[in-house]
């Protein structure tokens, strides 16, 4: 196995409402490797934007969020450092691309003087020589004519060129860990998978961990090794790419892989869906998270939580209808 860059120790978060301390996410634990793509996948509201912002620290600490647990960055633990020296580690070693590029990028600076800015935040060059990379990184990340694009506003550029601006200004600094959030969303589908074999190529062109987020399991197979499926706030599962769409063992994980819209078969068959929504952060319900929407649960799944436990060396589950010999099928 490669060289472990983060690794998360039964990581929560919760933030401070009129109703007292709401848990976004609860005990999350996995760790990304050199050279690794490692997808965390769930529906709005289970808790994937929040994992992310959690490791770099985003939340007002003061009077918003409370932390809980470890993230270890190359063996340090970052959220017991000082607040202001996160500055040092936000795009020099961890860097984020989030998912809307036009409300991220400043409209009133030029892309060529945001990308000089980070360069020059973590590294002691001349403004020449920030230039010099920044119409390096614009070409790195497929800009035609970067000598020109560098002088240009983020509203001069279509959708596509604004993301790849975004990754140009994320890898600035050539950080060990990339952090993408929906890097593709609002973007056509030509376009979004130019972004991602971008990311992938870039990946393996600089050796970086890489932590996707999304909600389309078809990137992930794509792109992914291995993968983390979230449900209101929890881990459910955690296995290889093969292993969850080839056998997964949670009811949610198959059903967000039957959700999947797929083009031969019967016309007229109704799209699955997963019934129920996802609840209330103030409304988590007693038992396993999933059980008021499982085809499966139990009396027990109402009362008990069940554990995230191992059933092979590159797999994890939560669900007691694995613990007890039940399996799961597809409909």
């Amino acid at each position: 196995m490669s060289e472990k860059i983060i690794e998360l120790q039964n990581l929560s978060t919760s933030f401070r409402t009129e109703r007292g301390l709401l848990k976004a996410i609860d005990g999350v634990s996995f760790d990304v490797h050199k050279g690794e793509i490692l997808g965390v996948v769930g529906e709005s509201g289970c808790g994937k934007s929040v994992t992310s912002q959690t490791i770099l620290r985003l939340y007002d600490e003061k009077y918003t969020a409370v932390y809980e647990g470890k993230v270890l960055l190359e063996g340090e633990d970052i959220l017991q450092i000082p607040y202001k020296k996160m500055q040092d580690i936000r795009g020099r070693r961890i860097s984020m691309v989030f998912q809307d590029a036009l409300s991220s990028l400043n409209p009133v600076f030029t892309v060529g003087y945001q990308i000089r800015e980070a360069i020059r935040i973590h590294q002691k060059v001349s403004k020449k020589q920030a230039n010099k990379m920044a119409i390096e990184m614009l070409s790195l990340v497929g800009i035609p004519a970067p000598e020109r694009r560098v002088k240009q506003y983020p509203h001069e550029l279509s959708g596509g060129m604004r993301q790849r601006v975004m990754i140009a200004i994320s890898l600035a600094c050539k950080p060990r860990l990339l952090i993408a959030d929906e890097p593709t969303t609002a973007l056509d589908v030509t376009i979004q998978a130019q972004i991602m074999d971008l990311i992938v190529q870039l990946n393996q062109q600089l050796d970086m961990g890489v932590i996707l987020i999304t909600h389309d399991l078809g990137v992930v197979a794509e792109t992914c090794s291995r993968v983390v499926v979230m449900y209101l706030g929890q881990i459910v599962e955690e296995a290889n790419v093969e292993d969850i769409f080839d056998n997964p063992k949670h009811p949610y994980t198959l059903g967000l892989i039957q959700s999947i819209p797929r083009l031969e078969g019967d016309r007229n068959k109704e799209l699955y869906t997963i019934k129920g929504t996802v609840p209330l952060l103030s409304q988590i319900p007693t038992g396993c998270r999933f059980a008021k929407r499982c085809p499966y649960a139990k009396e027990r799944c109402n009362t008990q939580m069940p554990d995230l436990i191992p059933v092979s060396e590159t797999q994890k589950v939560r669900c007691f209808r694995y613990l007890e010999g039940g399996g799961i099928r597809y409909a």
